[in-house]
């Protein structure tokens, strides 16, 4: 089905695929296909730096994913296999038969599913502060989502404040844990790193809007909930000599991670938050054999800017997050970028020149 051009805006278009009608920015003509997905909680429209620069030599397609933007919400229960399928049926109905792909936050989560599944369908992957397999302690809002009802009902109350907060820097009238994760605890090194954050300097007040309309749908809070409640299913991984490829795995329901979260004393002083949490053990023995790139800011791999920028392909390691990277991308570079964790909007000339250099295989 050939897609169908809205609002007089020749790269916004709609195409059905077997699930899903979905929205999506396209621009550019060249014979290879990028593919990009955006992360929460925002919308192909985090790609507006990129898509110019790479469309000059790409073919570049950005979709909404389920249930964000103007892409489908069908209120059904989600999980990462169901993401990962919506991108090769999304490829399906625009006949990509082979694409780069890049992914930043839940873009990333989704790419890398979709190119572990499907690695025939992808010539790069390219993640940009994102994870694998394996959940960040310090990424505290994976366990407050899991808490039903104080997910749904923070974002009927403040879905447009928690908007213009995080992107317009506006001042927010909810609080930090237990309410939410959202605003930092008083004292912490969160609280001191956001005092010197200036979103208004990567976001315009139309950007904010658009982020802010685009958020405003209860049926888009459902799906992000619902990405981060069931998509992310957490386990404690130990090694086990007598399992299965040498590690064992305990669920934890979202009940049991709602009460870690509840903790008289906070999440941080639970016993299970300790562990690195594992969201994907089905897939903690694959790898994507293609060549790889991970793209990461101070939010997500913080030791390796202790002496500033690192080096060009630093190794990630020292955590089990870290060491997923290695582990599932064989064929890996890295970058770091000197921002907060919106790469794409905060550093978007870093952004550019690192994904122009990796997608032409200059690194």
């Amino acid at each position: 089905m050939s897609p169908r051009k809205v609002r007089d805006m020749p790269s916004s278009n709609f195409i059905d695929s077997a699930d899903l009608r979905f929205h999506y920015l396209q621009e550019g003509g060249g014979s290879e296909a990028v593919i990009l997905l955006h992360g929460f909680p925002q919308t192909s429209h985090m790609w507006r730096h990129q898509i110019p620069v790479l469309s000059s030599q790409y073919a570049v397609y950005a979709p909404d994913t389920r249930g964000y933007g103007q892409t489908d919400r069908p209120r059904i229960r989600l999980s990462r296999d169901l993401l990962a399928r919506d991108v090769i049926d999304f490829m399906d109905a625009l006949d990509i038969e082979r694409a780069h792909l890049v992914g930043h936050d839940w873009g990333g989560i989704i790419a890398f599913k979709a190119a572990i599944d499907h690695p025939e369908r992808f010539s790069r992957l390219a993640l940009i502060d994102t994870l694998t397999s394996v959940w960040i302690t310090w990424g505290i809002h994976g366990y407050w989502f899991k808490c039903e009802p104080r997910a749904e009902e923070f974002f009927e109350r403040y879905h447009e404040q928690f908007i213009r907060s995080v992107f317009g820097g506006e001042q927010a009238g909810y609080g930090g844990p237990p309410d939410s994760p959202w605003a930092p605890v008083e004292g912490s090194e969160g609280s001191a790193a956001l005092s010197d954050f200036d979103p208004t300097r990567f976001w315009t007040p139309a950007d904010v809007d658009h982020y802010a309309d685009a958020f405003s749908d209860p049926d888009c809070w459902f799906h992000a909930i619902e990405y981060y409640r069931h998509c992310l299913p957490f386990h404690i991984e130990t090694p086990d000599p007598s399992a299965r490829r040498g590690r064992r795995f305990e669920f934890r329901s979202s009940q049991q991670v709602a009460r870690m979260w509840e903790h008289p004393d906070l999440l941080f002083s639970h016993p299970d938050f300790e562990h690195f949490m594992v969201f994907a053990p089905e897939d903690r023995h694959k790898q994507y054999p293609g060549p790889a790139l991970y793209l990461f800011s101070p939010f997500l791999m913080p030791q390796a800017f202790v002496d500033g920028l690192p080096p060009d392909d630093y190794i990630p390691n020292g955590n089990p997050y870290a060491d997923s990277f290695p582990l599932h991308l064989p064929d890996l570079r890295t970058r770091g970028a000197q921002c907060g964790h919106f790469i794409p909007e905060e550093a978007p000339e870093r952004t550019n020149e690192v994904l122009s250099d990796f997608l032409a295989g200059r690194i």
